[in-house]
């Protein structure tokens, strides 16, 4: 064996993304024998030791293995370009999309992306991998995903950023609270009443942090990592929420009302996070995707 195959590539990166010789094959449609010779051959091309593996306990990546990942999908995505360029004339884009999304912005953004591309590009296979905005974003920057759906104050440092909206948090409150009836409200008034909180970095810790700037302290009724539950137990009248999103209606379909806060609150904008210098005709797609999701 003496030739660096694509195909052997494609193989380890499955290995990498499954953890296991058995789901990489499945994934690939091949035996595991071919998955595992594979993997074996290419060890052997390059010299070093990709994989661990251990009967019963699946395939964890060696520290060369991790570097390797990063090039190897490298070379695979510059092939996945060759196809997008020799389609471009005919406006078709081929290949697959592997998308991160914050997962609070998921219910938002993923059905948008999803009917969007299997409108304009339909030969384009878009896979979502929600997570927290950190993880999603270190996933991307070692090539596993092509880009990230985070919010402005989830951006890590090394990610080129392109704005999709410039939004920021807004109280959302029962239709019969005291203060549906305000314009807008102040952080002293929303202090006086019970809230709920999303439990997500850096969500809380941004929030708390509004309420303390001004000595202020939230009464908090509950912590959650579900904006659902929090609009629902908005919807109920239990509380309040600090939210990006402002709906007319809770999950429950109980009525909801939005009002700004009067308080200067950083921005909190949405965006297209991107490793440094990359560009893809795909990832170029999903910017236009999102900005019509933004109008």
């Amino acid at each position: 064996m003496n030739e660096l195959t694509l195909r052997q590539l494609e193989y380890f990166v499955a290995v990498a993304e499954t953890q296991s010789i058995t789901a990489a094959a499945q994934r690939s449609h091949v035996s595991q024998a071919a998955v595992s010779l594979a993997i074996t051959e290419l060890e052997k091309l390059l010299g070093i030791t990709l994989t661990i593996r251990r009967r019963a306990k699946g395939v964890t990546l060696t520290a060369e293995g991790r570097q390797i990942l990063v090039e190897a999908r490298n070379i695979l995505e510059q092939c996945d370009q060759l196809f997008d360029h020799a389609q471009k004339a005919r406006k078709q884009l081929t290949g697959t999309l592997h998308i991160g999304c914050f997962r609070t912005l998921s219910m938002h953004v993923v059905p948008h992306v999803m009917e969007w591309f299997a409108e304009y590009h339909p030969q384009v296979k878009v896979v979502i991998h929600e997570g927290n905005g950190e993880d999603i974003q270190e996933r991307m920057l070692a090539g596993q995903l092509a880009a990230s759906v985070i919010y402005e104050a989830q951006l890590l440092e090394g990610c080129y950023a392109l704005l999709i909206k410039d939004q920021q948090r807004s109280a959302l409150l029962p239709a019969d609270h005291p203060l549906a009836s305000h314009q807008e409200v102040s952080l002293a008034q929303l202090a006086q009443h019970p809230a709920v909180l999303l439990d997500e970095t850096p969500s809380l810790e941004r929030t708390l942090n509004e309420f303390n700037k001004r000595s202020l302290e939230p009464k908090v009724l509950l912590r959650t990592r579900s904006v659902q539950t929090a609009q629902n137990i908005i919807g109920r009248g239990l509380a309040y929420g600090i939210l990006m999103a402002q709906p007319s209606h809770s999950p429950e379909g109980k009525p909801l009302v939005g009002r700004p806060i009067s308080d200067q609150l950083p921005r909190n904008a949405l965006m297209l996070s991107l490793p440094p210098g990359y560009s893809t005709a795909k990832t170029q797609a999903l910017g236009k995707c999102l900005s019509e999701l933004a109008q």
